[in-house]
């Protein structure tokens, strides 16, 4: 088959991506087929000569169904969908992760939180319920959490929580300032150690079983927080994390740091 008419069955394809999805699961009559794609009967029955003629579904006994190349292309335009989905949701952050070698794909299985209207702090409340269900917490953070969950956080650090946060200079600075006497006496429990880097790329959260990554909007609130406890991005973190904390400095070395 030529080259154009490689690109006609792909155009083809993605402009039919919900009839070739209705098909997927077997056989159907075009009554049910026009229900299902929910147009008219005109418009059902040019949609299926279509596919017929580039053979990608055919009739039998009175029922369309996926040829086999029908079903293959069916199955690359689903995970097409899935993926410009999980780009769209991830927007925020494609810049930042594509300075890492992280496999954006990895994140196909994620649970992946954003604002809603009206609900700006779904990312945040996200990684506070996987908060409350670990025991430990590695990462680093352009930013402070929102401040209303600012309490919980410390008293899970100091009811035994080991943490471990590589912060930005500033993020340091106001740290210290705002909390000053409950973050020494933090590092001074042996619950926490926090570092100060010049420049980091995203938020990033490993918790005991999860690792979360996280992208920010122009007002320092979490705008979308991918989590996942995929094995391969556990590996990924530890590496970029290990990378980014032998780099920075303890918070005891840092100008503002008193004690």
């Amino acid at each position: 088959m030529s080259d154009s008419g490689n690109s006609d069955i792909v155009i083809t394809a993605v402009k039919r991506a919900n009839t070739l999805r209705a098909l997927r699961d077997g056989p159907v009559a075009r009554s049910d087929l026009q229900d299902e794609i929910g147009v008219s009967r005109t418009t059902t029955h040019r949609i299926t000569r279509e596919l017929t003629d580039k053979s990608l579904i055919r009739r039998v006994d009175g029922l369309y169904e996926l040829t086999p190349l029908g079903q293959l292309v069916a199955g690359e335009v689903e995970h097409l969908r899935d993926t410009v989905e999980i780009g769209l949701q991830l927007e925020p952050l494609l810049p930042s992760l594509d300075r890492t070698d992280i496999d954006v794909e990895l994140l196909a299985d994620a649970t992946i939180t954003v604002q809603e209207p009206g609900d700006p702090y779904r990312p945040v409340r996200r990684f506070i319920s996987l908060l409350r269900e670990s025991e430990t917490l590695r990462g680093f953070d352009t930013t402070t959490i929102a401040p209303m969950y600012v309490d919980e956080i410390r008293e899970s650090i100091l009811d035994g929580m080991r943490t471990e946060v590589i912060y930005l200079s500033p993020v340091i600075d106001q740290l210290l300032d705002d909390h000053h006497e409950a973050t020494v006496n933090a590092i001074e429990s042996g619950q926490l150690e926090l570092f100060v880097h010049d420049e980091l790329p995203f938020g990033l959260v490993m918790f005991d079983d999860r690792v979360g990554v996280g992208g920010y909007d122009e007002t320092g609130i979490l705008r979308v927080f991918a989590d996942t406890d995929d094995p391969a991005v556990r590996t990924w973190a530890d590496d970029l994390y290990e990378a980014y904390r032998e780099e920075a400095i303890p918070i005891q070395d840092h100008a503002d740091w008193t004690g």
